[in-house]
């Protein structure tokens, strides 16, 4: 069952989200059809479970001609505390240990590289309490020059209004944003004032029906007057798959396919072209034993 203080997510059979618990979520449905998941690196992922608490990964990542890969597993040690281990090919090892509980609707998350826990050192927080989502991170917590970003959230039915901002110990104010959001039925208008308030972002996503969401934003930067738009289409086919298309109007269009290729293994295939006909693709599988 659900925890006292904290809202149940507002996501229909197909993700198309409704209300926003933290500040990223706002205009979220948006960025979801736009730019949500879109890779053009290849990516090979496969992940299982020997234990029921403990999960294994292993992934390698092509990007051009530079190959990466890493592995990570994650160990519950109980519906409070995880624990987890990732190492990469250059022998980063990154290790994070998942609390909540401590205080109701709190989780944090405290993460460090072994090999320079100093400078790597980071906490990130999340509390969900009523109607209220607060994050925070607090990084390079023992390198003399801590850094926060912390964020809110207020739920106010069908309407969410949020703040971010970004604190340097040396700089000060190093960043900050304002949004809001409102959803009507199936439409769900969101507005993001980024960049130090001189990026506007204005978005609407419409469900045209339960497999189909249509989506469009305007972003207006205010130093320069450079205005850009962007139109997308998602829908899930009655074969299973999922395709999407996306238009911006920065001269480029933007296709992605995903599709189930044996039981726990789906295969995503993204593609971008340029008018120019310029043009680059990513392929990603993700297996699951």
């Amino acid at each position: 069952g659900e925890r006292a203080g904290q809202r149940p997510d507002s996501f229909d059979a197909t993700g198309f989200k409704t209300m926003a618990k933290y500040f990223g979520d706002i205009g979220k449905a948006v960025k979801d059809v736009l730019t949500g998941g879109l890779s053009y690196d290849h990516k090979f992922s496969v992940s299982g479970k020997p234990k029921d608490e403990l999960t294994v990964k292993a992934e390698a990542v092509s990007k051009g001609t530079d190959v990466t890969g890493d592995g990570t597993a994650t160990y519950v040690v109980d519906k409070d505390l995880t624990a987890e281990l990732k190492v990469t090919d250059k022998g980063v090892a990154k290790v994070s240990v998942t609390k909540s509980g401590v205080v109701d609707g709190l989780k944090t998350v405290a993460s460090a590289n072994l090999s320079d826990v100093a400078k790597s050192l980071k906490f990130a927080n999340t509390l969900l309490s009523g109607d209220v989502g607060v994050k925070a991170d607090v990084s390079n917590c023992l390198g003399g020059n801590p850094k926060v970003e912390a964020s809110a959230c207020l739920n106010l039915g069908d309407a969410q209004v949020g703040a971010e901002a970004a604190v340097d110990a040396a700089k000060g104010v190093v960043s900050y944003a304002v949004a809001a959001q409102v959803a009507a039925d199936d439409l769900v208008l969101s507005a993001v004032v980024a960049d130090e308030l001189s990026t506007i972002k204005a978005g609407a996503a419409l469900k045209v029906d339960k497999d189909t969401t249509a989506v469009a934003e305007i972003v207006y930067k205010l130093k320069g007057g450079d205005l850009k738009l962007a139109g997308g289409l998602a829908t899930k086919l009655e074969s299973g798959q999922s395709v999407r298309a996306v238009v911006c109007s920065a001269g480029h269009i933007s296709a992605s396919l995903k599709t189930s290729v044996a039981d726990g293994s789906d295969l995503t295939a993204c593609l971008q072209v340029h008018k120019d006909m310029k043009y680059k693709y990513g392929l990603q599988f993700a297996m699951k034993t």
